[in-house]
């Protein structure tokens, strides 16, 4: 891993094994840039422009994306531990797959139509977000907070739900295979008996 100067970063630039921990990026247009293997930890992205911007292995733990644009942006095996994902993010056609997004905070944030693919949100906070039609195709959901979110069409099939406690919560409009359905329903005591 690489210190770095911040004056080589440019929109549609390519970097590898960058060390940008802590540093400031507030308002940066890094439109269409590759990251591959950086580290972000505890960076500032406040209102930055990652607009088709692609990051493969990298580690935005900690980090501060508020008001960031993420139009059509692609997180591919990166860590993204405890980021808060709100205040005025635009997330519209981005793409995270095999993603640690534990201890994230999507709470309130428009998710709708959006595919998350083998991610872990172990933890993480989905209260009151927009679902509907969301993808979490094979995803580690276990204990993630869903109080108030908004189920439609919302396909959880291949998820770990353990920890959902559906006494509580509204799970109409979610789309889940008969596994799922069924160890949900032991969770809360229904025993089903195939004839």
């Amino acid at each position: 891993m690489i210190d770095f100067d911040l004056d080589n970063l440019k929109p549609g630039g390519r970097f590898e094994q960058c060390n940008l921990d802590g540093v400031n990026l507030n308002r940066y247009d890094l439109d269409d840039a590759t990251f591959t293997g950086c580290t972000f930890r505890n960076a500032t992205l406040v209102n930055a422009d990652l607009t088709s911007t692609s990051f493969s292995n990298c580690d935005f733990s900690g980090a501060r994306l508020a008001g960031a644009n993420l139009f059509g942006a692609v997180f591919d095996t990166c860590k993204l531990l405890g980021v808060a994902f709100h205040d005025g993010l635009t997330l519209t056609a981005v793409r995270f797959d095999h993603c640690m997004l534990d201890l994230t905070n999507f709470r309130g944030v428009a998710l709708r139509k959006m595919v998350f693919d083998r991610c872990s949100f172990r933890e993480a906070d989905l209260s009151d977000a927009d679902l509907r039609s969301t993808v979490f195709r094979s995803c580690d959901l276990t204990s993630a907070r869903i109080h108030g979110a908004k189920f439609g069409k919302t396909d959880l099939r291949g998820s770990d739900l353990a920890g959902w406690n559906v006494r509580t919560e509204e799970l109409a409009g979610t789309i889940m295979d008969p596994d799922q359905f069924l160890s949900l329903a032991q969770a809360i005591g229904i025993s089903i008996m195939i004839v």
